[in-house]
């Protein structure tokens, strides 16, 4: 009886020794990489809503992705939810990008609603070998007239600066810049073109 009892405790010291030793958390956020202030001569931008994958939506970071497997760092892990990450990210850098404090996050407000939305949904957002990659399918709004300005797949990639996390991280936003350039171009585009049929007109 004796036997069984110190076999016990030392089973038990052993599973609270082993949870002690479990490696702490690292924990990772996306960054704007527009650079500058956003100023006040801009359009009112609405963003969202941002619709991730499944596979994606998860706080453990998949730093690498084959054809059939995926890789996950059970230690690295998101600080925020993945898609309230890109949605930061896209609103800072449409902000910077456009020179607009105007930015609304979705849902939009009814009594002030914004120039532009912008719906995004990304399609694949992976790093595979030393190379990152979105793809991603967004919509441009004119959202006072209810109509679409522009519907499009895009599709970027981004070398991996270092094969850890913190890599991972930096990677997909600069992905993002790329995806914030375009739609800030669209959205220039429409408002010199609208400026120049009100001055034809």
């Amino acid at each position: 009886m004796r036997t069984a009892k110190i076999s016990v405790t030392a089973t038990l010291l052993l599973l609270l020794a082993s949870c002690g030793s479990t490696p702490p958390s690292d924990y990772y956020l996306l960054s704007e990489e527009a650079t500058g202030i956003p100023g006040s001569s801009g359009p009112a931008i609405g963003i969202g809503p941002i619709n991730i994958p499944d596979y994606l939506q998860r706080s453990v970071m998949v730093v690498n992705e084959e054809r059939y497997q995926l890789q996950l760092d059970s230690t690295s892990r998101w600080a925020e939810p993945l898609d309230a990450g890109v949605l930061r990210v896209m609103s800072l850098n449409l902000a910077i990008l456009l020179d607009t404090q105007k930015i609304q996050r979705f849902p939009w407000r009814r009594e002030s609603p914004p120039d532009y939305g912008v719906i995004i949904t990304i399609i694949n957002l992976r790093v595979e070998a030393a190379e990152a990659h979105l793809a991603a399918e967004w919509t441009l709004k004119n959202t006072p007239a209810k109509e679409d300005i522009t519907q499009k797949i895009s599709q970027f990639k981004s070398a991996v600066p270092s094969a850890d996390a913190a890599g991972v991280a930096a990677s997909y936003s600069a992905l993002l810049l790329q995806l914030s350039e375009e739609i800030a171009q669209e959205i220039r585009s429409h408002r010199d073109a609208h400026k120049s049929t009100t001055t034809t007109n």
